[in-house]
């Protein structure tokens, strides 16, 4: 019993991401409370959609949750596989930042960027899109509007 229950608590945690989750009923089935839960989550957390663009053979919708200064930056990919995807914020070389690879996430890629405080007016979201034959990919879009 004691296995089963650490199971469907981590099954919980796996299925309600980054923007936290809901609770479940008790007497509920938990396969039914982890679908719902983790519905509720992808429409409830709050995105701010940033300039589309397109890299390489990519098109790339960023945007990111709830407050720009948490750094919770998403990415919506189209236009192909990718083998790995980087973001930061900063100079286009990255030099004095980190670099975050995003981890798939719902529907899109998602990572956590140290944000810079203040965040400068000309600041800019970089994005490195390795395709699976090892070539890379580079854009950027401004976080002003």
């Amino acid at each position: 019993m004691k296995n089963v229950l650490m199971v469907w608590v981590a099954t919980i945690a796996l299925f309600t991401g980054c923007g936290g989750g809901s609770e479940v009923a008790e007497n509920s089935d938990p396969v039914e409370s982890v679908e719902a839960s983790s519905e509720t989550v992808v429409d409830t957390i709050p995105m701010t959609d940033l300039a589309p663009l397109t890299i390489g053979v990519y098109q790339v919708q960023p945007m990111y949750e709830e407050e720009l200064k948490d750094g919770h930056f998403n990415l919506r990919i189209t236009g192909g596989e990718v083998a790995a995807v980087p973001e930061w914020v900063g100079p286009e070389d990255a030099s004095g930042v980190v670099v975050v690879k995003t981890e798939i996430e719902n529907d899109y890629h998602h990572g956590h960027i140290e944000m810079p405080d203040p965040i400068p007016a000309d600041a800019r979201l970089w994005i490195e899109i390795e395709a699976p034959d090892g070539s890379l990919h580079k854009g950027s879009v401004p976080l002003a509007s």
